[in-house]
């Protein structure tokens, strides 16, 4: 009995063990009217359940565990959906930079964000901003910061990402970037030229090298059968080099031509391994651009900056054959001197373009506060409500290449999300939660009581 005794705890450890560790952390709950998933159909009246940064379990028959943290806001018209990503924040950067190829400044290498700033756009639900770095021509890369950062120099999630272009009608304009496509690549075949002449030399150094070692072995075998004396004494044969006068090696690994640093992400943009921006205004930038690209597919997006009054519907078909990412502000227009509305969004949609990416009207916060009720105008005039949402939450997401941290919400995926006390394109509905990585960030509720 007493042995007995003693075994009973060495058999039942690893059991308490293992279930002490099933449930890690504590969970946060969520209850709501409607979760936007942005995949299929929406979910009514349904739960999401948060543990460690992750949706661990999402529907309308979750099991609360014990003492889990539970925001309960049924019956208030509540929704759940992925949070805001602002693709385009000029308005973040503090530089005045004029025209020119500053293609070595990063948008990160202008920030300076006083206390409120982060904060307001947490409270309008926004996770993700990309920051445009100020200027024209060719002014550098864009940066990817989060709200969830600290002022006023926030650390980049992305430091270092889009090239900016932009092109206007202007001689000034276009011949920027032809330029900058010559210089990028002259310096691409000065490389390919210098790695050919370095695969050569070495080519011709091993060939010698191999041929050496033959004739020394040669030479060996010669003394030790005491022929070839003339080879055995060392003597150099005719038209080489002497003892001390050895050809010198070629580098083992081949080093390319230094690239200037405003050259450089120009360079990688034609080699295909950057993408570009194209900020354009009008249909006529368009019709210069493809003049300026010519048959070249080097990857870009175009980005679309716009009066109240456009003409940017007539090249729609043409945009979407070409296949670009298109960004467009979210707003109605007018067509041309006329006050006939036309919905842009629709229309490129409409065309074809897959990869649409919907931007405050303005590039300011007060722009941001008033994105939602813009939205809402361009799907009430006819844009499809998914593809507007999509357009201001997982599209931007992944042209900032982040669509890891802001996708369509799933069990298993990352808990990124924001919770609405309405409609999210009702303008009077207001952000209630903002969460990161499976934590409140933003509480309206505790910042108003603050």
């Amino acid at each position: 009995m007493l042995s007995a005794l003693l075994l009973a705890p060495v058999f039942f450890a690893p059991f308490q063990e293992d279930e002490a560790q099933a449930p890690r952390g504590r969970a946060l709950v969520f209850r709501v009217d409607r979760i936007e998933t942005l995949d299929g159909e929406a979910l009514e009246n349904a739960v999401v359940l948060v543990r460690e940064g992750i949706i661990e379990k999402m529907g309308r028959a979750v099991v609360i565990p014990d003492r889990a943290v539970v925001h309960d806001l049924r019956g208030q018209g509540s929704v759940l959906m992925p949070p805001l990503v602002l693709g385009h924040a000029g308005f973040l950067v503090e530089d005045s930079r004029g025209f020119g190829r500053n293609s070595r400044h990063t948008a990160s290498d202008s920030l300076w964000l006083d206390e409120d700033t982060l904060e307001d756009l947490r409270a309008e639900g926004v996770l993700l901003i990309g920051v445009d770095p100020p200027g024209s021509g060719i002014p550098g890369r864009t940066s990817v910061i989060s709200s969830v950062s600290e002022s006023p120099r926030p650390e980049p999630v992305i430091g270092d990402l889009h090239l900016k272009v932009t092109l206007d009608a202007s001689t000034r304009g276009k011949d920027a970037v032809r330029d900058a496509f010559k210089n990028a690549e002259e310096a691409i075949q000065k490389e390919s030229d210098a790695r050919a002449a370095w695969e050569k030399a070495r080519k011709e150094w091993e060939e010698k090298e191999k041929k050496k070692a033959e004739d020394a072995k040669k030479a060996g075998e010669d003394k030790k059968k005491g022929e070839g004396k003339k080879a055995a004494e060392g003597k150099p044969e005719d038209g080489k080099k002497g003892a001390g006068e050895e050809e010198k090696a070629p580098p083992e690994e081949f080093t390319p031509p230094e690239i200037g640093a405003d050259l450089e992400p120009i360079v990688e943009w034609v080699q295909g391994k950057r993408v570009a921006e194209i900020w354009l205004d009008n249909a006529a930038e368009w019709l210069h651009w493809r003049e300026v690209i010519g048959d070249r597919e080097h990857a870009r997006g175009i980005v679309f900056r716009h009066g109240q009054t456009t003409n940017l519907f007539e090249i729609a078909d043409g945009v979407a054959e070409a296949g670009v990412r298109v960004d467009l502000p979210a707003r109605m227009s007018f067509l041309p001197y006329t006050r006939l509305r036309c919905n842009l969004p629709a229309e490129f949609l409409a065309a074809g373009v897959e990869n649409l990416t919907l931007s405050p009207a303005s590039d300011s916060l007060t722009g941001v506060r008033e994105w939602r009720a813009r939205l809402a105008h361009l799907v009430a005039e006819g844009l499809d409500r998914s593809a507007a949402l999509k357009a201001v939450t997982v599209g931007p997401a992944v042209s900032l290449g982040v669509e890891d941290r802001v996708a369509p919400l799933a069990s298993g995926g990352k808990a990124n999300f924001m919770v609405l006390d309405g409609d999210p394109l009702d303008p009077v509905s207001q952000v209630r939660f903002l969460v990161a990585d499976g934590e409140v960030v933003w509480d309206r509720s505790k910042e108003e009581d603050a």
